[in-house]
C-alpha cells in the first residue's frame, strides 16, 4: 500500500513537471514574440507629414507601388504592333473601279440625251459608292476624254493607289499618305478639273491597311510584365528617415509592415495569428512527445535538458532578432544540442517546431524558414559523428559548409540571382554554423557535470582501458574482463546493425559485470583451481552469484557512472533463474523447501534495446565459446543461439525492450558474424622436435660442403648428402 502511494506521488509530480515546463516554454516563446523583431512601436503617420522617426523594415517586403510603377513602364515600352490587312487594298481598288464605272455610265447617259436632240446636261446628280462629289466641270472634263484617254486616266489613278498601299498605311500616317496622293495626282498631265476629281477619289478610298494587332500587343505586354522583378524593401532598409516628408509610397510600405497606428485593432491581428501558430506548434510537439517519445517523459532529467536546450535556442533567436539578415542567426543550435544530449531522431522532429516558432521571434519570412529547416536538420545529423575529438574539426567544417550552401541555395531561389554580396553573406552563414558546433561541443562538460548524461564523449572516456574500473577489472578479474570484451564486440556489432547506439552498447557490456570485483573467485571464468561453490549450500551460492548485480550498481554509483549504464548493469540479467543452483538445491533438499523466486535475479528486465542486446550477448558468449571449444559445427552453434533467444522470450525477459522478431533475427546474424571472425581456422605451427630436426639437417648440409675429399665410402656418401641438401637442383635435372 505504501509502495502504491509512493508511485502515485511520483506520477503526479511528473505530470506537474510536464505542465510546468510546457507552460514556461510557451510563455517564454510568446514573450519573445511580443518583444522580438516582429513587434515595433506604432506611431500615427500621415501622407505629406514629417516623419517623427527613422523607419527601417523589420522584414523583407515587396514595395507594391514601385512594383506597379515598374510594370506600367514595362507596358509602355511595348509600342503599337500592326498586322497587314490585304482586304483593305482590294476593297479600295474595287471602290475606285466602281467610281470610274459610275462616271462612264453618267457620260453615256449624257451622250444618249444629246444624240436624241437633247442638250448636254452635266448638272445631273450622280449616285456614287464612295464619299466624294463630282462637280459639273469635272464631269464635263471627263466626258470630253476619248475612250483611250479615259482608260489611261483610270490606269494612272489606280497605279498611284497601288504605290501608296505599298508604303503601308496606318491610322497615324493616313493624313500624310493622303497628302502624298494629292501631290502625285497634281503631277499628272491632266486638266486641273480631272486632277481635282482624282485627288478627291483617292482620298475617299484610302484607308489604313495596317491595323493594330491586339493579340500580339497583349502577348508582348504579358512577356514584359513577366520580366519585371518585384521591387523589394530589404530587412533593415530605411523606408523614411526622421524629418523627411512621408510620401504615398513610403506610407504604403509602412502600412504593409504594420508600422502605422491606424487607431483600430488591425495591427493586433497578425500578432494574434503568430501566437496561434506558436500554440499549434506546441500542441503538435506535445502530441509527438507523448506518442512517439514517451521514454523522454519518464525521465525528468531528459525533460529538463530538452527545456534548457529550447530556452538557449530562444535566447539566441531573441538576441539576433535585431539583425538585418538571418544568416547571422544560429538556427541549428537547438538541433545540435538535442542531437548530442538526447537523440538525433528527437532533435530532427523538435527542430521543425522550433524553426516555426523562431520565424515569429526573428520576424523571418519563407526563405528564412527554409534555410532554418535545411541547415538545422543536416547539422543535427552531422553531430552524431562528433563523438571523437579528431572528428570535431571535420564536423565543424561540414556544418559550416551546410549553412553556407543552404543560404546560397535559398537566396538564389527567392531572389533569382547570385551576387558578390550574397557570396560574402554565405561565408558569414558558414562561420555561424562552425561556431555553433564549437559552442555545443564546448558546453558538453557542463551538461555532463550537472545532469550526468551519457554523451558520446563521456562514453568514449568510460570505454578507455585506463579508466579505474576497467583497469581493476583487467587486473583483478582477467577472466571477467575477457568475457566483457567479447560481449562488448557482440553488443556493439548488433547495435550498429540495428542503427542503435553502438557506443552505449559497448560501454554497457564493458561494465555489466563489474560487480564480480566483489568476489571474483566465485565466478567460473576467474577460477584457476578449486571451486568454492562445492563447499556451499546452493542457496548461498545463488545469492553470491545474484549479488554481483547489486554490487556492480553500487560500484558504478560510487564512480559516477551515467545512469543509463547503471540501468544496463541492473537489467543485464533481468529476472532470469540461476538454473544450475536451483536444480542442485531441488535435487539435494526435501521437496517444497526450494523456492524458484529465491534463485531469480531481482531485475528489472531490460527496458530499452541496447540493454536487451547486452543481455543476449552475455547469455550466448560463454555458451557459444564452450560449444566451439567442443568442436560443434556452425549449424549447431546457430541452433544453440536460437534456443537461448527462445528461452529469454518465453521467460518474458524481452517484454519491455520493444525488440521484435525481425530485430532478434538480425541480432543473431550479427553474433554469428562476430563468432566466425573470432574462431577462424589457423595454420598449424611445427613442433619443437620438427624445428630441431630441420636445424640438424641444415648443419649436416653445411658440414658436407666444407669436408675434404676422402676415399672409400665417405666419397660415395658425399654426393648423396649434397643432393639431399639441394632439392631444387634435383628438380631442374628432372
Amino acid at each position: 500500500m505504501r509502495m502504491e502511494k509512493k508511485q502515485k506521488f511520483w506520477l503526479e509530480n511528473k505530470r506537474w513537471l510536464h505542465v510546468l515546463l510546457t507552460g514556461m516554454a510557451l510563455l517564454l516563446t510568446v514573450a519573445f514574440v511580443f518583444t522580438g523583431g516582429y513587434v515595433v512601436d506604432n506611431e500615427i503617420v500621415e501622407v505629406g507629414a514629417v516623419s517623427p522617426q527613422r523607419y527601417t523594415a523589420p522584414r523583407t517586403i515587396e514595395n507594391r507601388i514601385a512594383t506597379q510603377r515598374a510594370q506600367e513602364e514595362a507596358i509602355e515600352q511595348v509600342g503599337p504592333l500592326y498586322k497587314l490587312d490585304p482586304e483593305v487594298e482590294s476593297q479600295a481598288k474595287e471602290e475606285l473601279t466602281t467610281f470610274f464605272a459610275d462616271l462612264d455610265e453618267a457620260a453615256k447617259q449624257i451622250a444618249d440625251q444629246a444624240g436624241s436632240g437633247g442638250v448636254l446636261d452635266f448638272n445631273q446628280e450622280l449616285v456614287l459608292q464612295i464619299p466624294t462629289a463630282v462637280s459639273p466641270g469635272e464631269l464635263e472634263a471627263y466626258y470630253e476624254l476619248t475612250d483611250s484617254g479615259k482608260a489611261q486616266y483610270q490606269k494612272e489613278i489606280l497605279e498611284i493607289l497601288e504605290r501608296l498601299y505599298e508604303e503601308q498605311i496606318t491610322q497615324e500616317n493616313l493624313e500624310t499618305v493622303r497628302e502624298s496622293a494629292r501631290q502625285a495626282v497634281a503631277g499628272m498631265l491632266w486638266q486641273s478639273a480631272l486632277q481635282a476629281m482624282g485627288q478627291d477619289a483617292l482620298v475617299a478610298v484610302l484607308k489604313p491597311n495596317l491595323v493594330l494587332d491586339e493579340a500580339a500587343m497583349e502577348a508582348a505586354q504579358t512577356q514584359k510584365l513577366a520580366e519585371v522583378q518585384p521591387v523589394m524593401v530589404l530587412r533593415g532598409q530605411t523606408i523614411v528617415d526622421e524629418g523627411e516628408v512621408v510620401s504615398e509610397e513610403s506610407y504604403a510600405i509602412l502600412m504593409d509592415l504594420g508600422l502605422i497606428n491606424t487607431g483600430d485593432n488591425r495591427n493586433f491581428i497578425p500578432l494574434i495569428g503568430a501566437c496561434a501558430v506558436v500554440g499549434l506548434a506546441f500542441l503538435a510537439a506535445g502530441f509527438y512527445l507523448s506518442t512517439q517519445q514517451r521514454y523522454l517523459l519518464s525521465d525528468w532529467k531528459k525533460e529538463v535538458i530538452l527545456f534548457l536546450c529550447y530556452l538557449i535556442g530562444l535566447l539566441f533567436f531573441a538576441l539576433t532578432s535585431s539583425f538585418t539578415a538571418y544568416y547571422m542567426v544560429p538556427v541549428s543550435l537547438f538541433a545540435m544540442l538535442a542531437a548530442v544530449l538526447l537523440r538525433p531522431k528527437l532533435a530532427l522532429a523538435m527542430h521543425l517546431f522550433v524553426a516555426v516558432a523562431s520565424v515569429f521571434i526573428f520576424n523571418g519570412s519563407g526563405d528564412y524558414l527554409v534555410y532554418a529547416l535545411m541547415a538545422g536538420s543536416i547539422s543535427a545529423l552531422l553531430m552524431q559523428y562528433s563523438n571523437r575529438r579528431s572528428r570535431i574539426i571535420m564536423v565543424s567544417v561540414l556544418a559550416g559548409l551546410v549553412h553556407m550552401a543552404a543560404y546560397l541555395a535559398v537566396q538564389m531561389f527567392f531572389t533569382k540571382g547570385l551576387t558578390t554580396d550574397m557570396a560574402k553573406e554565405g561565408l558569414a552563414a558558414g562561420g555561424v554554423g562552425l561556431f555553433s558546433v564549437l559552442l555545443v561541443v564546448g558546453s558538453l562538460p557542463l551538461w555532463e557535470a550537472v545532469f550526468g548524461i551519457n554523451s558520446q564523449y563521456r562514453l568514449v572516456e568510460l570505454a578507455n582501458p585506463t579508466n579505474e574500473l576497467m583497469r581493476r577489472l583487467m587486473i583483478e578479474t582477467p577472466g571477467t574482463y575477457h568475457h566483457s570484451l567479447v560481449v562488448a564486440n557482440l553488443a556493439e556489432t548488433a547495435a550498429y546493425d540495428l542503427f542503435l547506439n553502438g557506443a552505449l552498447a559497448r560501454v554497457g557490456a564493458y561494465y555489466h559485470d563489474i560487480g564480480k570485483l566483489y568476489k571474483p573467485q566465485y565466478f567460473s571464468e576467474n577460477q584457476f583451481g578449486d571451486n568454492p561453490h562445492d563447499q556451499l549450500d546452493p542457496y548461498i551460492s545463488a545469492k553470491v552469484i545474484i549479488e554481483h548485480v547489486e554490487q556492480g550498481v553500487k560500484l558504478a554509483q560510487e564512480h559516477h557512472v551515467p545512469k543509463v549504464i547503471i540501468d544496463m548493469i541492473r537489467q543485464h540479467h533481468g529476472t532470469t533463474l540461476v538454473k544450475y543452483f536451483y536444480y542442485k538445491s531441488a535435487k539435494e533438499k526435501p521437496e517444497g523447501e526450494t523456492k524458484e523466486e529465491d534463485f531469480r535475479y531481482p531485475g528489472p528486465i531490460p527496458q530499452f534495446k541496447e540493454s536487451a542486446i547486452v543481455m543476449l550477448a552475455d547469455t550466448v558468449e560463454a555458451a557459444v565459446r564452450s560449444s566451439i571449444g567442443q568442436g560443434k559445427s556452425p549449424d549447431e552453434v546457430e541452433q544453440l543461439i536460437d534456443s537461448l533467444f527462445r528461452d529469454k522470450l518465453l521467460d518474458g525477459q524481452l517484454d519491455d525492450c520493444r525488440l521484435d522478431l525481425k530485430e532478434l533475427a538480425a541480432i543473431k546474424r550479427s553474433f554469428l558474424r562476430v563468432f566466425n571472425g573470432m574462431n577462424h581456422n589457423r595454420v598449424a605451427y611445427p613442433k619443437a622436435e620438427e624445428i630441431n630436426a630441420a636445424r640438424q639437417k641444415e648443419a649436416a648440409c653445411r658440414q658436407g660442403k666444407e669436408a675434404p675429399e676422402k676415399d672409400g665410402e665417405d666419397q660415395k656418401a658425399q654426393p648423396l648428402l649434397a643432393a639431399e641438401c639441394r632439392p631444387e637442383e634435383q628438380e631442374e635435372e628432372k
